[in-house]
């Protein structure tokens, strides 16, 4: 992306946020506020910087902050470098992270990634939904531009679980599950949602673990039923019909009892993780799959 500032933007670029994080470049921007790179002039180090306008109506960032601090030290995380806010924006800092898994999939020469590629990656996404549900969390809105690479040595193979904006509490002061509302409001992106979701029910954990089946098959696949459609009703009626076991014929194996178990859970479920991840071992040895080998990205620019 090129890092030419609209008018719109809140920061231009060589701006100096708290007097520490210096604006080297505009890299996103979303329904619900600004991504810059910055780089610390204290250390060098390059960090993203997340801002969003004090004026908007719908305030997210504050709950980003709060699940990033509370998923400090878990795996698969960023590590939290500051936050705060001025008259004009609220603002988080953290470790910036490399390219993420929407933009490495475009860019494969089928647009899909190999068998070991999705399985591999598959894992750690298990295992970072994982941890955001041990602190009492959900995602709700687990999709392939939520997860980075990390960037350069010695994270560089390793899957950053990103953006809590919609994450929720699904625990209470005691750490049970708090009671379903009765209608809950679509959450999510509507081509990995699950039918929970589309039915604006209460989404519990096994919702944040359909996305992830629905982004492993696009993984495999490079494409899901629904890909061409944007209108959030009749994506929901596709996949309320729809025989997901068709989407299993690109899949190994393993994928069957996978979409089983996650097929099985309720609300107050709390999903067997372990099983899951047992299945994505399982099918990674059948198929002599090395945790070290190459990811797709890795062989197409030559990197061993």
């Amino acid at each position: 992306m090129n890092s030419v500032t609209s008018e719109a933007d809140l920061l231009a670029v060589g701006s100096l946020v708290k007097d520490r994080w210096q604006v080297t470049k505009k890299i996103g921007g979303g329904g619900f506020g600004e991504i810059y790179e910055a780089q610390d002039v204290l250390n060098k180090e390059p960090v993203a910087l997340k801002l969003e306008s004090a004026k908007q109506a719908k305030q997210v960032l504050k709950m980003e902050v709060a699940v990033l601090k509370k998923l400090q030290g878990k795996d698969h995380v960023c590590r939290f470098l500051g936050c705060g806010r001025n008259d004009r924006f609220n603002y988080v800092v953290m470790e910036l992270q490399g390219k993420n898994l929407a933009e490495l999939r475009r860019s494969q020469p089928r647009g899909s990634f190999t068998v070991s590629t999705t399985v591999r990656l598959g894992r750690q996404i298990l295992e970072a939904i994982e941890a955001i549900h041990s602190i009492g969390f959900l995602h709700r809105d687990i999709k392939p531009s939520n997860f980075s690479m990390g960037r350069g040595e010695p994270n560089c193979r390793k899957v950053f679980m990103l953006d809590f904006g919609l994450a929720r509490q699904y625990t209470n002061s005691d750490g049970d599950v708090r009671a379903p509302r009765v209608t809950a409001g679509f959450r999510g992106t509507v081509r990995y949602a699950s039918v929970n979701a589309h039915q604006n029910r209460e989404m519990g954990r096994h919702d944040d673990l359909w996305s992830l089946f629905y982004m492993l098959v696009e993984f495999a696949c490079g494409q899901l039923p629904w890909r061409k459609l944007k209108d959030k009703e009749q994506v929901g009626r596709i996949k309320e019909t729809y025989d997901h076991s068709q989407m299993l014929r690109y899949l190994p194996s393993e994928f069957r009892p996978f979409l089983e178990h996650v097929s099985k859970l309720a609300y107050f479920d709390k999903p067997d993780y372990r099983y899951l991840c047992g299945l994505l071992d399982q099918c990674a040895k059948r198929k002599s799959i090395r945790l070290s080998e190459p990811f797709d990205w890795e062989q197409a620019s030559g990197l061993r």
